[in-house]
C-alpha cells in the first residue's frame, strides 16, 4: 500500500489567476506574476498541486461544462509551459439559490464546504493533516479547516486584502497570512 500523499490545494482566482469574475473565455486568463516558480519548487518537493475552485457560473448559466473545460486546459497550458503540473483540478458548479434543479442546490463541494477536499483525500490518496490549502477568501480558510487541513494560508492577491479586514483576531491566530503564492510555498516548504 502507497502512504499517503502531502498536497497543496490551491484556488483558482486571485490566487493563482487575476480575479476576472465569471471566467469563461481562456483568452481572457492571466496568470499571477511569479507563480510558476514556486508552484515547482513545491512539486518537486513532493507535493500534489490540486486545484479546488468554485465555479457557480455553470449553475448561473454563464458558462457551460465545456467552456470550463477550455478554462482548465489553458492554465494547464500556460503551467506546463512554466515546467509546472496540475495534478487535479477539482470545481463545483453548483448554487444554493441559482441554476436549473440539478445545479441548485446546497452541496457538499462548494466552499466554505470541505467537499473539494474531501474528494480529493479519497481520489487521491491524500493525508490531509499534513496537507496545506492557500487561497484569498475566507471561504477557502474555511472549507479547509472543516477538511482537518491545519496549514492555511490566506495570501494577500486577489480577494485576499478585503478578507484579512473581516478576519477577527481568533481567526487571524489560526492561519498564516501571506503576500503571496510565493511567500507561502518558502513557509510550506521551511515547514516540510
Amino acid at each position: 500500500m502507497t502512504a499517503p500523499r502531502r498536497a497543496v490545494f490551491l484556488d483558482r482566482d486571485g490566487t493563482l489567476l487575476d480575479e476576472l469574475g465569471y471566467l469563461s473565455d481562456p483568452d481572457k486568463l492571466l496568470l499571477l506574476d511569479g507563480i510558476a516558480g514556486p508552484l515547482r519548487r513545491l512539486a518537486k518537493a513532493g507535493f500534489f498541486l490540486c486545484v479546488v475552485t468554485n465555479q457557480s457560473g455553470v449553475a448561473r448559466g454563464y458558462f457551460d461544462e465545456a467552456d470550463l473545460a477550455r478554462v482548465h486546459d489553458r492554465l494547464r497550458d500556460n503551467l506546463e509551459a512554466e515546467d509546472v503540473h496540475l495534478d487535479a483540478i477539482l470545481h463545483c458548479p453548483h448554487h444554493p439559490k441559482h441554476g436549473p434543479p440539478d445545479l441548485r442546490k446546497r452541496c457538499m463541494c462548494r466552499k466554505p464546504a470541505p467537499g473539494l477536499f474531501l474528494e480529493a483525500a479519497s481520489r487521491f490518496g491524500i493525508d490531509l493533516p499534513t496537507s496545506w490549502s492557500i487561497g484569498d477568501a475566507q471561504r477557502d480558510l474555511e472549507a479547509s479547516a472543516r477538511a482537518g487541513i491545519s496549514g492555511r494560508i490566506l495570501v494577500l492577491t486577489g480577494k485576499g486584502r478585503t478578507t484579512k479586514d473581516e478576519l477577527s483576531q481568533s481567526e487571524k491566530e489560526h492561519i498564516h497570512i501571506l503576500p503571496n503564492l510565493a511567500a507561502a510555498a518558502q513557509l510550506i516548504l521551511s515547514s516540510a
